[in-house]
């Protein structure tokens, strides 16, 4: 059952064979899959090496590609050991040779993709579109109109003092039933996912079929001692003119978030930061500032001590 061209590249099984055979060493296989890969990590860096970035690629843009392209270059090493995948190696070096070749975007790609849905994609990695529209052509700030930041500001505030109604609930009667209070990273989801329903307000009814909600959007700024790209929140990217609507969440003083907010500003975005639980709340010019933590603290202070 096995046909020629298959067993020259060592295809020993038939599909079905090899379906089977499969389902019955996954897990096996998977392991040694691993195993190989992590051991492949210094030939693969060695091959990455001899691979030629452009001199004008942001570092931590390299930085993204070279952490992409080892990944992909230790699982083909891998592949050819354990499976016999002849010529995979070369075929993955090929494509992120190509891809250090285009790494750094232009500013017509930047802003086609801005313009089309807001993210534009980068080593398999989805980026603020805008951001980096505004970081390429090296415009000056153009911070929105602060009536408007005001007004996406009451809305996005109203929506949370709703959020907290629900939460409070449920965490009274959960301390009712002997269960503890929501944790910080129970809150921050929920909080997430309240900033996300504000786009099904009526003022977004006449978009509401265009528009995108993007979370963990990389945005090109490498918070203080970071050597990566940070990345947003939430990110709602609205059609025409409108300005993206940028939100931080935090639960204590954080300076990478007003780092990132603050370039948000920059390149017209409205910026948003939510705060809640602990420390003092800093206050940037142009970034609207929701302070959360009197309505956090009754979420967990709520029902029985």
């Amino acid at each position: 059952m096995v046909k020629p061209e298959s067993a020259a590249r060592k295809y020993n099984r038939c599909w079905s064979c090899k379906q089977t055979w499969w389902q019955a060493n996954e897990k096996r296989m998977k392991a040694e899959l691993s195993a190989a890969a992590k051991a492949a990590a210094g030939r693969a860096a060695e091959l990455l090496d001899a691979v030629p970035v452009a001199a004008d690629v942001p570092a931590p843009l390299a930085t993204e590609w070279r952490w992409w392209a080892a990944k992909h270059l230790q699982g083909a090493i891998a592949a050819e050991e354990v499976m016999g995948k002849d010529g995979e190696r070369d075929r993955v070096l090929a494509r992120v040779t190509s891809a250090a070749a285009t790494l750094l975007p232009t500013k017509e790609q930047a802003g086609r993709s801005a313009a089309a849905e807001g993210v534009l994609r980068l080593v398999d990695q989805a980026h603020w579109a805008e951001g980096w529209l505004h970081q390429l052509t090296g415009r000056g700030a153009r911070p929105v109109p602060t009536d408007d930041l005001e007004n996406f500001s009451f809305l996005l505030e109203e929506v949370l003092t709703d959020w907290a109604k629900g939460p409070a609930e449920a965490a009274a009667e959960n301390r009712a039933n002997g269960y503890p209070a929501p944790t910080t990273a129970e809150i921050t989801r929920s909080l997430t996912r309240a900033v996300i329903s504000m786009t099904d307000d009526e003022v977004f009814a006449p978009l509401a079929r265009y528009l995108r909600t993007y979370r963990e959007l990389l945005v090109p700024v490498v918070p203080d001692g970071k050597g990566r790209y940070g990345r947003l929140d939430v990110v709602i990217w609205m059609p025409g003119t409108i300005p993206d609507i940028v939100v931080e969440i935090d639960s204590a003083p954080n300076p990478a978030s007003a780092q990132k907010l603050a370039f948000a500003r920059d390149a017209g975005a409205l910026p948003l930061w939510v705060r809640f639980r602990s420390g003092s709340i800093e206050k940037i010019d142009g970034v609207s500032v929701l302070d959360l933590r009197e309505a956090v603290r009754a979420v967990r202070d709520a029902g029985p001590s």
